[in-house]
């Protein structure tokens, strides 16, 4: 197994909150439900399966970390939510100290081996120096996942390597939405992208005389109309889609905003 592969970064919160221990569970099952991979599994079945395992003996440790972890029927494969909580929640942790990163591992029913190993390679990662300091400095979801992922042995040395790039085309019809994707694009750290005004075509076809006649170009228009272009990896379409349907809904009945992605053959330079 691939820290790359199960680690996701749709699971990944840099102000994650909780006023308890109970609190911190729930939250954790809203986290790790962004995943696709529970799309079959209700929340609260996430929550008790994390609660009973913590009633056998709890998972934070020293150093403000803890390691919450469960079994689940339904999945087939790892999968690993990072948050981080700089004021810190009660976890009941070894050294009596509020624990403030919480790597939270879910694996199949049944996997026992692979759940036990996952368990201590995990343990061993934040052992590295500096990294619990690092990881507490991420202030987007992107930097907290690839902090995490520099000190595992997966020898990925940057989200953007070529030849697992895609480029998303976003099309937006309502301005008052531009804001709300700066801010999602900021939350997972994208900073580099490039806008273009485009026009209608129905707009642009009931100006022409030819076509005059099908189109009542006297109605009122909606004049605003832009593409997003932005270059991202595959691994991280599904966050940033996850991201903005928090802000917008379901966009498959949002008529504001849609988007297309396209695998990218060859770049060369910065975007």
């Amino acid at each position: 197994m691939e820290f790359s592969e199960i680690v996701k970064l749709e699971c990944c919160e840099v102000d994650f909150t909780a006023k308890n221990k109970t609190e911190a569970l729930h939250n954790i099952g809203k986290l790790l439900k962004r995943s696709r991979e529970f799309r079959n599994i209700e929340e609260d079945v996430i929550f008790k399966a994390l609660k009973e395992r913590e009633d056998m003996g709890s998972t934070g440790f020293s150093r403000g970390i803890a390691i919450p972890h469960c079994q689940l029927e339904g999945i087939d494969h790892f999968i690993i939510a990072i948050a981080i909580c700089r004021k810190g929640i009660h976890f009941d942790s070894l050294d009596k100290k509020k624990s403030k990163i919480f790597i939270t591992i879910v694996g199949p029913k049944g996997d026992r081996n692979s759940h036990l190993k996952l368990l201590a390679q995990v343990s061993q990662i934040l052992k590295e120096p500096g990294i619990i300091e690092e990881m507490l400095q991420s202030t987007t979801k992107i930097g907290l996942y690839e902090e995490f992922l520099r000190k595992t042995n997966d020898e990925i040395t940057s989200i953007t390597q070529k030849g697992k790039e895609v480029l998303m085309l976003l099309t937006v019809k309502d301005e008052s939405i531009m804001q709300d994707i700066t801010e999602v694009f900021v939350e997972y750290g994208i900073q580099n992208s490039i806008i273009l005004e485009t026009q209608n075509m129905e707009n642009l076809l009931s100006t022409t005389p030819l076509f005059m006649g099908f189109f009542n170009f006297t109605s009122e228009k909606n004049p605003f109309s832009k593409i997003i272009l932005v270059k991202l990896t595959k691994d991280h379409i599904n966050a940033l889609i996850k991201g903005l349907e928090d802000a917008f809904g379901n966009l498959d009945t949002f008529s504001a905003l849609s988007i297309i992605t396209l695998d990218v053959f060859f770049s060369k330079g910065i975007m």
